[in-house]
């Protein structure tokens, strides 16, 4: 049962998070409405998440990140891979994840799915665009 939707997620984010990080989760939820093949609100009691998931004909919908009302946020890449099964997809993910902030994503290196502080993840607001870009790229990847 979902307990979280947009207006609860935003009221709680604005309340709880500094005004960048806020101001990141707006952008990223504008995003996931725009682009999202299906959007899902948490159900927690301690804090919101949303989910921007990409409808795939091979795969079903798959989550490809989440964000969450204390200003976190997760990248699917583990999940991912071990779902799809087209390598070069993720590989493609991978890299643009490494790129893009600095840090390691390999499967060795970073075994599970964690949630990173968005005010870490996104210092400028070219960061967010490339990001967006990414998850672009990423869904378009899917849908073929």
């Amino acid at each position: 049962m979902t307990k979280w939707d947009k207006k609860k997620f935003i009221k709680k984010t604005k309340s709880d998070c500094m005004s960048h990080v806020s101001m990141i989760t707006m952008d990223l939820i504008k995003f996931a409405e725009d682009n999202a093949d299906q959007i899902v609100w948490g159900s927690g009691d301690q804090f919101g998440t949303m989910t921007f998931k990409c409808k795939s004909h091979d795969y079903g919908f798959l989550p490809l990140f989440y964000i969450t009302t204390n200003g976190r946020i997760k990248f699917s890449i583990n999940l991912l891979r071990s779902k799809v099964n087209q390598m070069e997809i993720i590989r493609d993910f991978q890299l643009k994840l490494e790129s893009g902030f600095l840090m390691d994503f390999d499967s060795l290196d970073y075994p599970a799915d964690v949630y990173h502080p968005l005010e870490d993840m996104f210092t400028m607001r070219s960061e967010v665009n490339k990001f967006i870009t990414t998850i672009q790229s990423l869904s378009a990847r899917l849908h073929q």
